[in-house]
């Protein structure tokens, strides 16, 4: 595996860079904070580093513990205007600017000159392909996205965005990174919507249009998805959930029938669907659909139901729309 300098692992303990003192760069320089990392937040704009303790510490008061206090994690982030100052001596920089192309194209082509080629380059962006963000670099293979879904501390999956530039190597080591402070990453090749995104809002469109046509309320809409697709969703993840609760066969003939009856080619039978038909991996019911199941049928019948009603019981108590005071 190629060594980025300070070889296949993140240094425990060594610097990193954030570029970016707005929400989610404040958000991000207190994680790398907290799992022992020397943080230098860095940004053109003081006032926005002076008022880092301030806005970090409710971020910090949910990280901390009794090995850590807000003040240990808050006291490993330093600040720094100067770009060239902040980025002496760290192993990755972490870019968090605004959702601008041309003002990220900037940043990294200046991290490109300032920085050593063994530095990772990373950056935060949730739109842009990283290929375009690094079309002015004499070194992007350094480069890699490190995407965190809102709220970054909290929910614990990461993307990995890689390029055909980006080595194999530099995204099993931001793996190792994203592991490092107790996060999941999920890699995926630059694409529109990259991966969670893309999932995500090919869900909120069907539901915008929806709504457009009149075919359903707000309501209707988010009680159908919270006490339906989502509590199986948050336990197994669209796939496992499939092989759970309805046969390969059936969900290809659903699918096929959407297609025909709306002409709409996103509901059209996908190979890989079809290909688990043809072998038979139907699912729990046969032992084997995109999972396979050790157990028997009723056993992982059993155990689902058993963890679905767990967790509709919870939210039954918890009351968690209530709690908003939403109307």
């Amino acid at each position: 595996m190629m060594a980025f300098g300070f070889g296949t692992h993140p240094p425990a303990g060594g610097r990193i860079c954030v570029v970016g003192a707005g929400f989610m760069g404040c958000v991000i320089a207190t994680l790398y904070a907290r799992h022992g990392y020397e943080v230098v937040l860095c940004d053109s704009q003081t006032a926005m580093l002076d008022s880092y303790a301030e806005r970090a510490r409710p971020i910090a008061a949910t990280l901390a513990d009794d090995t850590l206090t807000v003040e240990a994690i808050l006291g490993r982030v330093s600040t720094e205007a100067s770009l060239k100052t902040a980025v002496a001596g760290v192993f990755m920089v972490h870019e968090v600017v605004q959702e601008v192309l041309e003002t990220k194209q900037a940043v990294f082509e200046e991290l490109d000159r300032l920085c050593p080629p063994d530095v990772v380059l990373a950056t935060n962006t949730s739109s842009f392909l990283i290929s375009d963000i690094a079309a002015g670099m004499s070194r992007r293979e350094r480069m890699v996205g490190i995407h965190y879904i809102t709220p970054a501390h909290i929910i614990p999956v990461i993307e990995i965005i890689h390029s055909a530039f980006t080595p194999p190597e530099l995204v099993a080591w931001g793996r190792a990174f994203v592991q490092s402070i107790d996060h999941v990453g999920v890699a995926c090749p630059e694409r529109p919507g990259f991966l969670i995104n893309k999932i995500q809002f090919a869900m909120l469109t069907e539901i915008y249009r929806l709504m457009d046509e009149g075919l359903a309320s707000r309501d209707d809409i988010d009680a159908a998805v919270r006490l339906s697709l989502g509590p199986r969703l948050a336990l197994w993840g669209p796939l496992l959930t499939e092989d759970l609760i309805v046969s390969k066969k059936t969900a290809l003939a659903v699918t096929e029938s959407l297609f025909h009856q709306t002409g709409d080619e996103n509901y059209a039978g996908r190979k890989v669907l079809r290909d688990l038909v043809d072998q038979g991996h139907l699912g729990a019911a046969t032992g084997q659909g995109w999972y396979r199941f050790e157990d028997d049928v009723d056993q992982v019948t059993e155990e689902r139901d058993r963890q679905l009603r767990a967790l509709l019981d919870w939210l039954r108590e918890a009351g968690p729309v209530e709690r908003l005071n939403v109307r």
